[in-house]
């Protein structure tokens, strides 16, 4: 018989039929689902095919059934050319249309494009042979391509799915913006969702297909490649109930993977806002540039092995991770123990865990690094003093004078100075962030004797001396106390939202007083600080008084008091019981080590966090500063308003002023740098990436919502509560928190101090142990997880949740 049935081929008939069906032969014949289809051999004469309406085959279909007709070249589906879209199909073609459709294609293996492509790929222009297959026509609800490994870059450990509603050939054409999922090879998990059409990533829910099918999509896509032992390109679609493939070829570009450097945002997305000022992105990146040369040395590749430590993709800062995991391994560390102190969010690559030791002639080229890095450790309170005698210096330079009265020489070189010395602070500041030396150790020391590190470090932090960003949740407290025994206090702060006449309103009131003496020990911090071009709380306190504001409506007055006893009481028992799991001789060596090290920690979190204040009190002054020249900028029509001033960097500024006949560019500037930060808030940046990716992460933006109501992430202040979710996606949302319920945002920095008096629980997307939400929460006894990906896209304000932070896990229990 001329024409043959899926189930009647065998293999030796591929060169009759072509690649196509005798690969969709196989797959059916293997137990996969395949419609059923009709081959017809490459040699078949007009007098046969004009015969084919007429094979008992088609007997099997209810009258009215459509068909999908394809080509099937003989040197098509091949491992070495896939000939994909050069040849023609046809669908919904009616049975008494199938010998002109089947002829279509059939003379489609001599197009034009088709001889190009067999030129291109050194194959017989005049190979223009071609079968064709006859298939029953899938009613399909959504369709697609689908790719066992990344096609860009050949990784093996990620498969690739683009999927439309209805028929899949606009994406084989390329006709439309699909659907974007990508999934974690091992497991189905989702790493990203991308809505074809939509701006930025869009819940999973209005895409073309469910998580639920999704994951069934993805175990039929395993078990293919596993079938053919290679990757595959799979062309599938679905019918509402099940999915069907209709065709599947092997991935003829999967390129070797060499090294690519690797990005993330760990540690750098809490501490800077989403968009920082042009101005000072470019100053942090230097300053963070130099700090960490000057602070690792040798142990950083060079830039053009590895790239710079640091880099700007898209308006957003990275620490590259690559150099970060060399650093790691010529320490003979695991990279995993560096990468959780910094708060890398999302799984981690097994072999980061690790630990290894460098080729010999590296460590040997190192040592003087790793002396003086040791060297400095040992001097750490030293360092310490030194850092605040330069930061004591650099306040007293910037308070001496009144900078309205000075030229603008001066002033630039006021800031100029502070510029120059930044990169120092900032190594010290490393210094004390580069805790996981001593974190590491005292992590193995917990693993042999069968302790609960997370118990033993989580409860030590939180006990005892208090840091200055924790103390300020803590002063704000008592000062909303102050408020609430002064009856004409509460009430003004109840009624009124503005602070214009408050002075006037509460003169004369104990808390006027207070909340002088706040702001002269906090009004130097702000939202998101370490931006200079952002008001701090001397000028704008109006995020302490909601907060305020707030208290005052919550009843938990005694809270503070019970915290810290009950924290005491936790790292009390938690050290006791540690030190009762150390038995024999470990009690004389490794106790004793294990004291030290927690001791070090502890202090190293103190002395951090107290830098990080210290250098937001400098930038105090270094802001305080630019607004004089940016109000002169104003002054004199260089720019249209003072924030413009902050648009344009500083090396811009320097050249004005040394050459004022520039100044008319500053205008394009600043509205070119507006223009671009609007473009980058519609780039959806990921927290982890690879370079050579980045024109698809662009427009790709992870949302993985847990189809059974789970969140999982990294325990960093132990406990348990169930209650109300408010999602704070920004600072000027403080005033939607609600007392006692559970914060959840993507990352904070210490501006978010007062909203932590208020919560009962916290959940971040971003963070470490030694994160600011983390120490905040353990020292205020808050249930806290970090490194929760997505989290404030897959829950929303008004859930209700049970959050577990002993175990690392948040339910929801209630949708809103």
């Amino acid at each position: 018989m001329v024409f043959r049935s899926l189930d009647e081929l065998s293999e030796s008939d591929a060169s009759r039929v072509g690649g196509k069906a005798w690969n969709c032969a196989r797959l059916k014949q293997h137990g996969f689902p395949v419609p059923d289809g009709l081959a017809i051999p490459a040699r078949t004469t007009d007098a046969q095919l004009a015969t084919l309406v007429s094979h008992p085959w088609f007997d099997r279909f209810a009258p009215g059934q459509s068909f999908a007709v394809r080509s099937s070249g003989l040197t098509e589906d091949a491992p070495e050319q896939s000939f994909a879209g050069i040849h023609e199909t046809r669908l919904n073609v009616a049975r008494a249309d199938l010998p002109g459709a089947v002829a279509a294609c059939r003379a489609s293996s001599d197009s034009e494009r088709a001889r190009a492509y067999r030129h291109a790929r050194g194959l017989p222009e005049d190979a223009t042979a071609a079968g064709v297959l006859v298939q029953r026509m899938v009613e399909a609800v959504a369709a697609g391509v689908a790719f066992t490994v990344d096609p860009l870059t050949g990784d093996s450990e990620e498969i690739v799915i683009n999927s439309v509603r209805g028929l899949g050939t606009s994406v084989v054409d390329g006709q439309v913006d699909p659907d974007d999922i990508r999934l974690r090879k091992r497991d189905g998990h989702v790493v990203s969702y991308w809505v074809g059409g939509s701006d930025a990533a869009s819940d999973v829910g209005s895409g073309s297909l469910t998580l639920d099918q999704v994951r069934r999509l993805w175990s039929l896509l395993v078990k293919i490649e596993q079938d053919y032992a290679a990757p595959q390109d799979v062309e599938w679609c679905f019918d509402g109930g099940g999915f069907w493939i209709v065709q599947s070829r092997p991935v003829t570009v999967a390129p070797t993977r060499k090294h690519e450097t690797e990005w993330t945002r760990a540690n750098l997305a809490e501490v800077l806002p989403e968009f920082t000022s042009p101005q000072a992105l470019v100053e942090v990146e230097r300053i963070l540039k130099e700090g960490e040369r000057r602070y690792l040395g040798k142990l950083l590749a060079p830039d053009e092995v590895l790239g710079p430590i640091i880099k700007t993709f898209n308006g957003r800062l990275y620490f590259n991770l690559s150099q970060l995991r060399r650093v790691s391994r010529i320490g003979g560390a695991a990279p995993a123990d560096l990468m959780r102190s910094l708060g890398h969010s999302g799984s981690i690559d097994p072999d980061d865990e690790r630990a290894g030791w460098p080729p010999l002639k590296d460590f040997i080229a190192c040592l003087p690094q790793f002396a003086r890095m040791l060297n400095r450790h040992r001097r750490a309170a030293h360092l310490m003093r030194g850092h605040q005698t330069l930061v004591d210096e650099m306040i007293r330079r910037f308070d001496a004078k009144d900078p309205d009265t000075l030229a603008d020489a001066e002033i630039w070189s006021t800031i100029h100075e502070w510029t120059s010395h930044a990169p120092q602070t900032i190594e010290v500041i490393l210094t004390f962030g580069g805790v996981v030396i001593f974190e590491s150790p005292l992590k193995k020391i917990c693993e042999r004797v069968g302790f609960s590190y997370n118990r033993l470090l989580g409860t030590h932090l939180a006990a005892g001396e208090r840091s200055v960003s924790a103390q300020q949740a803590f002063d704000l407290v008592a000062l909303a106390d102050v408020a609430r025994q002064e009856p004409r206090v509460a009430r003004w702060l109840t009624e009124n939202e503005g602070r214009a006449d408050m002075r006037v309103a509460l003169a004369g009131t104990a808390f006027l007083s207070a909340f002088d003496t706040f702001l002269e020990r906090y009004g130097h911090r702000g939202i998101h600080e370490t931006d200079w071009a952002l008001p701090r709380y001397r000028e704008d306190p109006s995020p302490i008084l909601s907060a305020i504001r707030l208290h005052l409506g919550d009843d938990r007055r005694e809270r503070p008091t019970q915290v810290a006893a009950a924290v005491s009481e936790e790292a009390d028992r938690a050290r006791a019981e540690f030190e009762q799991s150390v038995r024999g001789f470990r009690r004389l060596t490794t106790l004793r080590r294990a004291r030290r090290l927690l001791g070090t920690i502890k202090q190293y979190y103190l002395w951090r966090e107290l830098c990080r204040s210290d250098m937001i009190r400098v930038l105090e002054g270094v802001r305080r500063w630019h607004l004089v020249l940016a109000r002169r900028f104003v002054e004199r029509g260089w720019l249209r308003a003072p924030d413009d001033y902050f648009l344009v960097r500083l090396d811009e500024i320097g050249r004005v002023l040394e050459q004022p006949e520039t100044a008319p560019e500053l205008v394009g500037l600043a509205v070119s740098r507006a223009a671009e930060m609007r473009r980058f808030r519609q780039v959806p940046m990921p927290l982890l990436m690879r370079e050579s990716d980045l024109p698809r992460l662009i427009r790709v933006s992870g949302v993985s919502p847990a189809a059974d109501g789970e969140l999982r992430g990294l325990p960093v202040s132990r406990g348990y509560v169930e209650g109300e979710v408010v999602v704070i996606d920004h600072p000027g949302d403080f005033s939607r928190m609600k007392p006692g319920a559970i914060l959840v945002t993507r990352a904070t920095d210490p501006s978010w101090t007062p909203l932590f008096s208020l919560a009962s629980g916290v959940i971040v997307e971003l963070g470490g142990m030694l994160s600011h939400a983390s120490t905040i929460a353990r020292e205020y006894g808050l249930p806290a997880l970090a490194n929760v990906p997505h989290a404030t896209k897959r829950l929303r304000s008004g859930d209700w949740i049970a959050l577990n932070a002993t175990e690392g896990v948040a339910k929801l229990i209630t949708e809103r």
